[in-house]
Protein backbone atom coordinates (compact mmCIF):
# COMPACT_ATOMS: atom_id res chain seq x y z
CA UNK A 1 0.00 0.00 0.00
CA UNK A 2 1.30 3.44 -0.90
CA UNK A 3 -0.10 6.86 -0.11
CA UNK A 4 0.79 10.40 -1.04
CA UNK A 5 -1.73 12.45 0.77
CA UNK A 6 -2.23 14.64 3.84
CA UNK A 7 -2.75 12.57 6.98
CA UNK A 8 -2.38 14.14 10.42
CA UNK A 9 -0.59 12.20 13.16
CA UNK A 10 1.27 12.83 16.42
CA UNK A 11 4.92 11.77 16.59
CA UNK A 12 6.35 10.00 19.64
CA UNK A 13 10.03 9.31 20.21
CA UNK A 14 11.18 5.72 20.65
CA UNK A 15 13.81 5.83 23.39
CA UNK A 16 14.80 2.16 22.87
CA UNK A 17 15.29 2.41 19.11
CA UNK A 18 18.68 1.87 17.55
CA UNK A 19 18.63 4.38 14.73
CA UNK A 20 20.77 3.66 11.71
CA UNK A 21 22.51 5.76 9.11
CA UNK A 22 19.44 5.46 6.85
CA UNK A 23 16.50 5.01 9.27
CA UNK A 24 15.11 6.99 12.23
CA UNK A 25 12.61 5.02 14.33
CA UNK A 26 9.62 6.42 16.19
CA UNK A 27 5.85 5.98 16.63
CA UNK A 28 2.92 7.88 15.17
CA UNK A 29 -0.64 8.03 16.45
CA UNK A 30 -3.79 9.09 14.61
CA UNK A 31 -6.94 10.38 16.34
CA UNK A 32 -10.08 9.05 14.65
CA UNK A 33 -13.37 10.74 15.51
CA UNK A 34 -15.97 8.09 16.40
CA UNK A 35 -18.85 10.30 17.59
CA UNK A 36 -19.87 12.64 20.36
CA UNK A 37 -20.49 12.19 24.06
CA UNK A 38 -21.91 14.90 26.34
CA UNK A 39 -21.38 17.51 23.61
CA UNK A 40 -17.70 16.66 23.15
CA UNK A 41 -16.07 14.81 20.28
CA UNK A 42 -15.07 11.23 21.09
CA UNK A 43 -11.92 9.73 19.54
CA UNK A 44 -10.20 6.38 19.14
CA UNK A 45 -6.48 6.29 18.52
CA UNK A 46 -4.38 4.13 16.21
CA UNK A 47 -0.69 3.91 16.98
CA UNK A 48 1.95 2.63 14.57
CA UNK A 49 5.66 1.93 14.62
CA UNK A 50 7.23 4.30 12.13
CA UNK A 51 10.44 4.33 10.12
CA UNK A 52 11.53 7.71 8.80
CA UNK A 53 13.72 7.52 5.69
CA UNK A 54 15.07 9.87 3.03
CA UNK A 55 13.99 13.52 3.53
CA UNK A 56 11.91 12.48 6.54
CA UNK A 57 14.90 11.02 8.41
CA UNK A 58 16.73 14.32 8.67
CA UNK A 59 13.55 16.12 9.76
CA UNK A 60 12.57 13.42 12.29
CA UNK A 61 15.94 13.57 14.05
CA UNK A 62 15.03 17.12 15.15
CA UNK A 63 11.49 16.39 16.35
CA UNK A 64 10.30 16.66 19.94
CA UNK A 65 7.96 14.13 21.50
CA UNK A 66 4.26 14.74 20.77
CA UNK A 67 4.88 16.91 17.69
CA UNK A 68 1.94 17.14 15.27
CA UNK A 69 2.83 16.08 11.73
CA UNK A 70 1.14 16.02 8.37
CA UNK A 71 2.35 12.96 6.46
CA UNK A 72 2.75 13.90 2.82
CA UNK A 73 4.48 10.79 1.46
CA UNK A 74 4.28 7.45 3.24
CA UNK A 75 3.86 3.73 2.79
CA UNK A 76 2.31 1.06 5.05
CA UNK A 77 4.32 -2.15 5.32
CA UNK A 78 3.44 -5.45 7.01
CA UNK A 79 6.22 -8.03 6.72
CA UNK A 80 5.34 -11.53 7.96
CA UNK A 81 7.84 -13.72 9.81
CA UNK A 82 6.84 -17.28 8.91
CA UNK A 83 9.01 -18.84 11.64
CA UNK A 84 7.48 -16.69 14.39
CA UNK A 85 4.01 -16.78 12.83
CA UNK A 86 3.68 -13.03 13.32
CA UNK A 87 3.31 -9.89 11.24
CA UNK A 88 5.25 -6.71 12.01
CA UNK A 89 3.28 -3.72 10.59
CA UNK A 90 4.84 -0.27 10.38
CA UNK A 91 4.57 2.99 8.49
CA UNK A 92 7.53 4.07 6.37
CA UNK A 93 7.52 7.86 6.15
CA UNK A 94 9.38 9.46 3.24
CA UNK A 95 8.25 13.06 3.85
CA UNK A 96 6.15 15.12 6.24
CA UNK A 97 5.47 18.69 7.33
CA UNK A 98 5.16 19.92 10.89
CA UNK A 99 1.55 20.98 11.37
CA UNK A 100 -0.42 22.88 13.97
CA UNK A 101 -2.13 20.52 16.45
CA UNK A 102 -5.52 19.17 15.42
CA UNK A 103 -8.50 20.27 17.48
CA UNK A 104 -9.44 17.22 19.59
CA UNK A 105 -12.00 18.82 21.88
Amino acid sequence: MYAKNNNYVTYFTDEKAKHTEKVHYGRVSEAIKVGEENGKNKYEFESWNARFVGRAKEKAEKLNDKTSLMLTEWNVRCPYDKEKGRAFPYIMVMDFDISPPKDTK
